[in-house]
């Protein structure tokens, strides 16, 4: 998810999302979707007409397919006999890829420290986005219902980037680094200072590029974060 300031996705990661609900269901069975409910969690969408409204300019861009545009059902909208067109399969494979970015980034991160948390929320989220326009969410801001595996699979397959924080040796966080770096997604490692001159991180990213943290320096840590986002998505080509 890309949360917006009333927290629900961005119209553009919406639209995917109905581009993926209508793309899996007609892929397992064959057949359109005869009625598609007017249900704005489909989409995360803030209401059903914003929803409504999602629904009809992809149909309205030949993205979708119904035998009718919209009709009345029980007081909601219901699109009937729903399907992709053929640049809207493409779209979805593409999706199913990895190869769609989403403007936001995904931070895989040991839940529960009091101390990571705080820095998080108060150092790191903001920074990237006062710096390069990005949200960055963990899944505690997703609000999706369905299996938790799933959600964060899409998560960071519609991510522009991840980071990583691999302070705690979370094989959680070790884990979506992976199936990011394997969909060729921008993988960013973080890790405390303290912690990585101890202990280091584990060999296979030993050898990565990793910004370090230290409560102290909070400065450094921002401004090497931010270069090395803009390095890593080509954001400029002088600093």
């Amino acid at each position: 998810m890309n949360p917006t300031a009333n927290n629900f996705s961005s119209p553009a990661v919406q639209a995917m999302n109905l581009i993926r609900y209508v793309g899996d269901r007609v892929s397992k069975s064959g057949e359109p979707i005869e009625a598609l409910p007017c249900n704005p969690e489909i989409t995360d969408s803030p209401s059903e007409e914003f929803f409504i409204q999602i629904v009809e300019e992809l149909y309205e861009q030949g993205i979708l397919r119904m035998s009718e545009p919209v009709r009345l059902m029980g007081g909601g909208a219901s699109h009937v006999y729903v399907t992709l067109s053929l640049e809207g399969w493409e779209r979805y494979e593409t999706e199913k890829r990895g190869q769609f970015e989403g403007n936001y980034g995904f931070i895989a991160m040991q839940f529960g420290d009091t101390d990571l948390d705080n820095f998080v929320q108060s150092v790191v989220k903001p920074t990237i986005k006062e710096n390069t326009g990005y949200d960055l969410v963990d899944m505690r801001d997703v609000s999706q219902a369905g299996i938790i595996d799933n959600i964060m699979r899409v998560q960071i397959r519609d991510a522009a980037f991840v980071i990583a924080e691999l302070s705690h040796d979370n094989s959680g966080a070790y884990w979506e680094a992976g199936y990011a770096e394997g969909l060729g997604k921008p993988v960013i490692y973080i890790c405390e200072q303290k912690k990585f001159d101890e202990k280091g991180t584990h060999f296979d990213t030993n050898h990565c590029t990793t910004v370090f943290w230290d409560r102290d320096n909070d400065e450094g840590f921002k401004k090497e974060l931010i270069a090395t986002i803009r390095r890593s998505l080509d954001l400029f080509t002088t600093d």
